[in-house]
């Protein structure tokens, strides 16, 4: 092979690569009031929260059950799944805010909608040869915000994107990208606070 050739080869390969690991930013879906200006927080995230907002404000934390309310956005998974995928959040959230509510005589009221999943193929993701073009891997996104009481203004705000990773068992399962990505979720949810 020449030279040429060579570079050829890399640079077509470079470019598989690159394409094949592309990061989908699932826009928002309108399930975050509309009004709430989000700012990047990260590559695949964006948050907001309100200039006074304080936990200690909070007595009392009230984390509403999931959503998953986007026909169509979740491949082909089961109810059974989603249904799963949903608790799963919820948990994570309760536990994440579980310190929030100490103090004060408001109600924080948190909500949060997983809004798209892409399965993942775990036939294509246990060899290292088929995970070089991450043909297997999914992804999962998801909304929440919290409002202060039940109908009250919205003090904070998070969207995220999260895709499969590399390293981990979240690729050996259909929602295991989502079931993972749960936990990232409430804990960067609650780091706003």
């Amino acid at each position: 092979m020449n030279t040429a050739t060579l570079s050829l080869a890399a640079a077509t390969l470079t470019a598989t690569l690159a394409l094949a690991g592309c990061e989908k930013a699932v826009q928002p879906t309108g399930f975050i009031p509309t009004n709430i200006r989000m700012k990047q927080d990260g590559d695949l995230a964006r948050a907001w929260k309100a200039k006074d907002l304080a936990s200690m404000k909070f007595g009392k934390v009230v984390v509403k059950p999931a959503e998953t309310t986007r026909p169509g956005a979740y491949g082909d998974l089961s109810a059974e799944q989603l249904e799963n995928c949903r608790r799963i959040l919820t948990e994570q959230l309760t536990a994440a805010f579980a310190s929030v509510g100490t103090g004060g005589d408001r109600t924080l009221v948190v909500r949060a909608s997983i809004t798209e999943i892409k399965p993942n193929k775990p036939l294509l993701n246990v060899a290292p040869q088929t995970q070089l073009l991450k043909r297997g891997y999914g992804y999962a996104a998801g909304e929440m915000y919290a409002t202060d009481g039940e109908g009250g203004p919205v003090v904070a705000a998070y969207m995220c994107t999260t895709d499969t990773a590399r390293i981990g068992t979240g690729k050996l399962s259909e929602t295991g990208t989502a079931e993972q990505a749960a936990g990232d979720w409430a804990k960067a949810f609650r780091d706003l606070f």
